[in-house]
């Protein structure tokens, strides 16, 4: 969710990877290329040079402890399902719904990061769901808004 939200937000630069002569559609490609190669702290580490507040690292940070636990570690402790007797496996049961919630909280949670940022605008929907909006969009029509604006003094 994370490279999907960093993706869609013009507002998210890469200076050193995208060049500026590039069409929309290859500077979109490209910034999509570079993010999915990123590792998670990589993209935490563009973020914090962003308009992101510090709480929100720190929690984009824990997240991505809890993942790497699970990534990394957690089957490095013997939690094999064939190893582990009934209170064991309760216990490893647990511990993945926790990470699973953990999870799925973090993935929400990184658009509201991004409102707070002002990388998106948020409609909150009935259904619970989201609509986001690119603020970056407005950095980008700035200049043919300005074009207009002028033209339209011409035309007086």
């Amino acid at each position: 969710m994370l490279i999907s939200a960093m993706h869609m937000c013009d507002r998210v630069k890469l200076r050193k990877a995208l060049g500026p002569d590039q069409g929309a559609w290859e500077r979109s490609v490209a910034k999509k290329a570079l993010l999915e190669g990123s590792t998670l702290g990589s993209l935490i580490k563009i973020l914090e040079r962003q308009n992101v507040d510090h709480a929100d690292i720190a929690y984009l940070r824990w997240i991505k402890d809890k993942r790497d636990y699970f990534v990394h570690r957690l089957f490095h402790e013997g939690a094999w399902p064939g190893e582990m007797d009934e209170h064991e496996c309760q216990l490893m049961r647990r511990r993945l719904i926790a990470i699973q919630l953990w999870l799925e909280r973090g993935e929400r949670n990184i658009w509201v990061i991004f409102k707070r940022a002002g990388f998106v605008e948020l409609d909150l929907l009935s259904d619970g769901g989201l609509l986001a909006m690119n603020m970056g969009i407005y950095d980008m029509i700035q200049d043919d808004v300005a074009r207009m604006n002028v033209d339209d003094g011409d035309n007086i």
